[in-house]
């Protein structure tokens, strides 16, 4: 078991999904974590969730606002005095309506790359201030299998997570003189609020394989079937023990990579 006792994590769009996975093992590993999410009602139920673990706490942050960021980062240093681990999971696939359409209009781009990009430039950013003056800490990225491939559906979103994980490699490097490791994960297939938006759009318009007459979960379950040699769906879980790891000491010699936890989806 990773022992990140005493370390302090702050995590982004931790209200739901891959968040509250992350969030969870965070906290099972001993960390003190502030659950963030443009919802306060979501991150306070992962604090919840979380209440087992070390001391969990939630507040409200908008990943594209720079006065928010600033609040949020400038009181955690008064409340806690320091930053060790920060996992950027805020992530949307489009605006309002994107499952509606065959083709992701200029909106579904813009908000996906304010988010997606620029919220985690933002936030590692403002962060890295912090852990420049500490000399030592860990950031995590969460990218996406979409960043390995195309997508005729969802092109914006493959795209952004594609920048994460160039992203990641070039902040590694800005950030190596300060003892700082950069990393990011790539999850495969989970179900999701994200991957339901996804599955709801497939079942109107079709995808990249054959799933006729199936909609929701079981076309969710088809796509694993097809697409993950291990024959089974990752979990929030699975994503949070890769950022567990990557956030500890035993990780200390890795930087700039991009992890794929999808089940064999991808093998290089």
């Amino acid at each position: 078991m990773i022992d990140l006792s005493g370390k302090e994590a702050i995590v982004t769009g931790g209200g739901s999904g891959i968040g509250r996975g992350i969030c969870s093992v965070l906290a099972l590993a001993g960390a003190n974590v502030l659950v963030t999410d443009i919802s306060r009602g979501s991150a306070e139920e992962t604090m919840r969730y979380c209440s087992y673990g070390g001391d969990i706490t939630a507040k409200e942050l908008d990943v594209t606002n720079e006065h928010s960021i600033d609040k949020i980062i400038s009181e955690h240093i008064k409340e806690r005095k320091k930053i060790d681990i920060l996992v950027n999971n805020a992530g949307i696939i489009g605006s309002e309506g994107w499952s509606n359409r065959e083709i992701p209009n200029s909106q579904d781009w813009a908000e996906v790359y304010e988010v997606n990009v620029r919220g985690v430039v933002k936030v590692s950013e403002r962060v890295s201030i912090e852990l420049k003056s500490q000399n030592q800490g860990k950031i995590v990225n969460i990218a996406s299998i979409a960043a390995r491939q195309g997508s005729p559906d969802s092109p914006h979103y493959s795209t952004s997570k594609a920048a994460v994980v160039s992203w990641t490699q070039s902040h590694a490097l800005q950030m190596a003189p300060y003892n700082v490791n950069v990393n990011a994960v790539c999850p495969g297939l989970i179900w999701t609020p994200i991957w339901e938006s996804i599955a709801k759009k497939r079942s109107q318009f079709g995808g990249n394989l054959d799933t006729t007459g199936l909609e929701g979960k079981k076309l969710f379950d088809q796509t694993v079937k097809s697409w993950i040699p291990l024959q089974r769906e990752q979990t929030p879980e699975d994503i949070g023990n890769a950022v567990a790891f990557l956030a500890s000491d035993i990780a200390q010699n890795i930087t700039g990579q991009s992890i794929n936890v999808d089940g064999g989806r991808f093998t290089n």
